[in-house]
């Protein structure tokens, strides 16, 4: 009897290791399919099998949900992309006041300095202080160089820098138009060698475009007439118009013409004297 007793447990014994092992992988298949915010908070257990006994070893508790990078990054996109078109709509502030008809240069009427008034003047009594160009008569012949293109606007900046330099008793003893203001570098430089003349001025418009090509031109040009003014020591004047100025700001700007060259004759008189 015991033996048949013996003989039955022992066909047994393997039917129950089964079952509990497929109760174990039963347990881990539905740990498995839990989703993290269901277990959220909770202790989480793993089920260990043994031959023995069923066991359940606790867990740290699992973590909130996480947002995926992929919307974190599309949010910012999207407030980028509404930041932007608010800027585009905005108007833009004035940051500076620019020379147009009516400033210092321009005006006829008396500009009185602050050390020129009375209640000044005595700071300034130990040092010689004058305007460039202003305390001198002295005769200045001008070159012109000129780009061609956007022509009726250049025929009204040219007409410009005429005027004013007849205002100021200069003289516009040559006019060379060039393709545009890329070519102009290699003509000033022949104007600068030039015994005849005293001052170059450039009258150019360099617009918006919708690539970097009219800023890459405007500051490799205006950076190598600098380089000849100080190399051949005599003035270049920069009536130039842009870069990056719409046909209405340019219409506006016609008498950066007659700014540059006001300047180039008033650096020409200073450094008359200054020989």
């Amino acid at each position: 009897m015991s033996m048949s007793m013996s003989m039955t447990s022992a066909a047994l014994a393997p039917a129950r290791v089964t079952a509990k092992a497929t109760k174990a992988r039963a347990a881990r298949a539905l740990l498995a399919r839990a989703s993290p915010s269901s277990v959220a908070g909770s202790v989480v257990s793993s089920f260990v099998s043994s031959p023995d006994r069923l066991t359940t070893v606790p867990l740290p508790l699992s973590r909130p949900p996480i947002p995926r990078q992929a919307n974190a990054s599309a949010t910012r996109r999207g407030a980028t992309a509404r930041a932007r078109a608010t800027d585009e709509r905005a108007s833009l502030p004035k940051e500076y006041t620019y020379h147009t008809p009516g400033s210092v240069q321009e005006t006829d009427d008396a500009v009185v300095f602050a050390h020129q008034t009375d209640a000044e003047k005595a700071k300034w009594s130990d040092a010689s202080v004058h305007h460039v160009g202003d305390d001198s008569d002295a005769p200045v012949r001008v070159g012109v160089v000129i780009g061609e293109f956007h022509n009726v606007l250049m025929d009204r900046m040219l007409e410009d820098a005429r005027v004013a330099a007849i205002a100021m008793g200069a003289t516009v003893d040559e006019v060379v138009w060039v393709p545009g203001t890329y070519e102009a570098p290699l003509v000033v430089e022949r104007m600068l060698e030039n015994d005849a003349l005293d001052a170059v001025c450039v009258i150019g418009y360099i617009e918006k475009g919708s690539t970097l090509h009219g800023q890459e031109m405007g500051a490799t040009c205006s950076l190598i007439f600098k380089q000849l003014e100080l190399e051949y020591n005599k003035p270049v004047g920069m009536g130039i118009i842009g870069p990056g100025a719409t046909a209405e700001q340019a219409e506006g700007r016609v008498a950066y013409a007659g700014n540059g060259m006001r300047a180039a004759i008033r650096m020409a008189r200073y450094m008359a004297r200054t020989v």
